[in-house]
């Protein structure tokens, strides 16, 4: 028992201690001391936040809650403003202050791309994706339509077409070469505002096995895209939509009963028959009747 005992306080001790180098910097939220010389300390707004972030997140307002302490304290701690709109490097844990070596101002996909999940593009239009309104941050749902014998002139089916919902809430990593969380060339509000050159591909964000289902659906349908707003994150269920069941192809007439007709077999060509008898010649058959 003494054994047990002291096993127990032991793994008690380390785990304790274990807590204590893992948990979050504290942040002294008290008012600002009063300085020996009647100097109140600065206060800054330090980023803090307020959800775990993982390696290659762009960060949102929704990510970062402020704190405010004494900068001097922390001067590796970014403010807000300086981490919004950036790319996690590395993880952060929930609660955590947020440290200017841990965000990143990048152009490139990849690490923007989130961890276990994989980018995939599709060619778009005006119409695929919705009037080129779609923005890099996101989200939106595809749909795959089949289509069936009553489209293109049966062409590509031998049944009815068919629409269905592929994929629902899924984030938009890129539009054209805008990738999320990064802004425009000219950097400026106006270009912000103004709709960007209508874009040829869309890159969305799936895990492996999305990946899998939006190729074979790229390459037997056509795929549209419809956009969520960003507070809807239900995931409902759709039906397939179906077309109208093609008519059904009317019979051949029947062709009227015809009298087989009796075919008269080859006549030979018509011969005669000579009799001669020393300086007698007589026919007795001219080819056409008997003599």
């Amino acid at each position: 028992m003494a054994a047990g005992l002291i096993a127990a306080l032991l793994f008690l001790v380390l785990g304790i201690a274990e807590m204590r180098r893992q948990a979050p910097p504290a942040i002294d939220l008290a008012p600002p001391a009063m300085a020996s010389s009647g100097v109140v300390a600065p206060v800054a707004v330090l980023a803090v936040a307020s959800r775990p972030i993982e390696t290659g997140e762009t960060i949102t307002a929704a990510m970062v809650s402020n704190a405010s302490a004494d900068p001097a304290r922390f001067p590796a701690v970014a403010t807000p403003s300086e981490v919004i709109g950036k790319v996690a490097t590395r993880p952060i844990a929930a609660g955590a202050m947020i440290q200017r070596v841990a965000v990143d101002v990048t152009t490139k996909l990849a690490i923007r791309v989130p961890v276990g999940m994989r980018a995939i593009s599709m060619d778009t239009t005006a119409e695929i994706a919705v009037a080129g309104l779609v923005r890099p941050g996101d989200r939106v749902d595809v749909q795959v339509v089949y289509p069936g014998a009553d489209a293109l002139s049966g062409a590509r089916g031998e049944a009815q077409s068919r629409a269905q919902t592929l994929l629902q809430m899924v984030p938009v990593l890129a539009v054209g070469e805008l990738v999320v969380g990064t802004q425009p060339a000219s950097g400026t509000e106006d270009a912000l505002a103004s709709p960007p050159p209508p874009a040829r591909t869309v890159t969305l964000a799936l895990n492996p096995d999305q990946v899998s289902v939006l190729s074979l659906a790229k390459a037997t349908g056509s795929l549209y895209l419809s956009l969520r707003n960003p507070a809807d994150n239900q995931e409902v269920a759709i039906a397939a939509a179906r077309s109208a069941a093609p008519a059904p192809r009317a019979a051949p007439a029947a062709l009227p009963a015809s009298t087989p007709v009796r075919r008269q077999p080859a006549r030979a060509a018509p011969h005669s028959i000579d009799l001669v008898v020393g300086g007698r010649h007589e026919v007795i058959y001219s080819g056409e009747a008997k003599k």
